[in-house]
């Protein structure tokens, strides 16, 4: 048996196509580039971070994919910290112990991808550092 709406409920949307999708989670990505200052500050480290590999000729092929892991996995986070903050203004502007906490939560989310990307970022660069500077 079929329900039927209640008043109260939206309409279901219509299927979106694949393209709308794409340009929806594109949007997304630039409202964050655009408009949150850590996406920016996360993103400029990481291509610090990869001309600094470049140049000191990292030629192992599984260091440069646990670092593309790990940039992906800080800016995702960054992305759902933006998101969940957003949410928050929109449902309230009031402070609340629960947004608040769910607030932090996030980005402390972000905080431990960060270091942990951080720590692959020494180890990545660090190692051929030092036997650069040895020689």
């Amino acid at each position: 048996m079929q329900r039927l709406p209640d008043d109260d409920e939206p309409a279901p949307r219509p299927a979106r196509s694949w393209t709308g999708m794409f340009r929806d989670a594109i949007r997304g990505v630039k409202i964050a580039v655009r408009g949150e200052v850590n996406f920016f500050i996360h993103m400029f480290i990481a291509v610090l971070a990869g001309v600094g590999g470049g140049i000191l000729k990292i030629s192992d092929n599984r260091w440069w994919c646990i670092f593309i892991l790990c940039v992906t996995i800080v800016l995702t986070a960054e992305l759902f910290n933006t998101a969940i903050e957003h949410l928050a203004r929109a449902v309230t502007r009031e402070q609340h112990p629960e947004v608040r906490d769910a607030l932090d939560i996030a980005s402390g989310a972000v905080l431990v991808a960060s270091l942990g990307a951080s720590c692959v970022g020494l180890l990545m660069i660090a190692w051929p550092l030092v036997k650069v500077l040895r020689h």
